[in-house]
C-alpha cells in the first residue's frame, strides 16, 4: 500500500477546504471556536444549566489531564465558574463515545487533577460533566438527562458527592432556548443559526481570512499536542519495560534525555 506524504502546504489547503463544513459538533472545530472566548462558553452554560446569572471565570480549550499510570485525556473544554464549579463540555457525534463509563472517567480524572498532596478532599469542587450528543444517546425523546448520585435505602436522598453528568439531546430542535441552540450546534452555515453571538464568531472563523489562520492555527496546535501525548505513552511504556536506556527511549520518540529522565522519576515517586 502506497503512503501519501503531504508537504504542509497541501494539509493546509485540505484544513481550508474543509472549514465551511465544519460544526459546533465537531471537537476540533468547537474548540477553535471557544478558544479565548470566555463570553461565548458563559453564553452556551447559561442556556444549558438555565442560569442566567452564570459566570465564566476561567476556561481552557483541548485541557489534557494527565495519567502516568494509565489513559489520559483531552477536555473540549474545560470552565470554571465564579462559585467555584468546575465544567468539562464534550461534543459527540457518535453513541460510542458518549457511553456512561467515559462519563465516569472524565469526572474522575477531573477529581484526581483538583487536589494538591496533602490538601483536604472537602477541597473537591462540585463538578459537572456535560456531554452535548449528536443523536438522542438515551433515546426517550427528552431535552437533558441529568445524572446524580442517590442512595437507594434512605428514599434516593441525595448522596451529595457533588459530581454531576448531564446529556444534551442535540436532536433537540423544540422553539425552546436549549432548542435552538442544538439546532445551531448541528449549522454549517452561520446565516442558518439563531444566535447572532454564535453567528458572529462562525462568520469569522469561516468567512474571513483572519478566522482561517485562526481555525488553522488552533488546530495545528491541537495536532502537535496530540502527537505529544502519543510519544509520551510510548515513552511510558518504554520505561515500565525497563528494557531501554534513556538516550535510546530519546532516539525513539524524539523526546529529550531531560524528559525521559523526568518522566521516569515521576513514574517512580507514583509507583513507590
Amino acid at each position: 500500500m502506497d503512503v501519501e506524504v503531504k508537504t504542509p502546504e497541501q494539509q493546509r489547503a485540505e484544513l481550508l477546504a474543509k472549514i465551511p463544513e465544519f460544526r459546533l459538533m465537531d471537537d476540533t472545530y468547537m474548540s477553535a471556536f471557544f478558544n479565548g472566548r470566555k463570553d461565548l462558553i458563559e453564553f452556551v452554560l447559561r442556556i444549558i444549566m438555565n442560569d442566567d446569572k452564570l459566570t465564566v471565570t476561567n476556561d481552557k480549550t483541548q485541557k489534557v489531564l494527565k495519567n502516568l499510570q494509565g489513559r489520559s485525556i483531552t477536555l473540549d473544554v474545560d470552565a470554571m465558574l465564579g462559585d467555584g464549579k468546575e465544567i468539562d463540555i464534550e461534543v459527540q457525534q457518535e453513541n460510542s463515545g458518549a457511553k456512561p463509563k467515559r462519563a465516569r472517567y472524565h469526572s474522575s480524572m477531573i477529581d484526581a487533577n483538583s487536589l494538591l498532596p496533602g490538601q483536604d478532599f472537602d477541597m473537591l469542587p462540585e463538578t459537572y460533566v456535560i456531554f452535548i450528543t449528536s443523536k438522542d444517546y438515551w433515546k426517550k425523546g427528552l431535552p437533558v438527562y441529568t445524572i446524580d448520585r442517590y442512595i437507594n435505602e434512605l428514599d434516593m436522598m441525595a448522596f451529595g458527592d457533588m459530581e454531576h453528568i448531564i446529556y444534551v439531546n442535540g436532536e433537540n430542535n423544540s422553539d425552546t432556548p436549549l432548542g435552538k441552540l442544538m439546532h445551531d450546534f448541528q449549522c454549517q452555515r452561520p446565516q442558518d443559526m439563531y444566535y447572532k453571538e454564535l453567528a458572529d464568531r462562525a462568520d469569522h472563523l469561516k468567512n474571513t481570512e483572519g478566522g482561517h489562520e485562526e481555525v488553522c492555527k488552533i488546530m495545528d496546535e491541537i495536532s502537535a499536542d496530540r502527537e505529544r501525548q502519543r510519544v509520551i505513552r510510548i515513552a511510558i511504556n518504554l520505561i515500565t519495560r525497563g528494557k531501554d536506556t534513556p538516550q535510546e527511549i530519546a532516539d525513539i520518540t524524539g523526546l529529550t534525555v531531560e524528559e525521559v529522565t523526568q518522566l521516569a522519576a515521576q513514574l517512580a515517586s507514583i509507583t513507590a
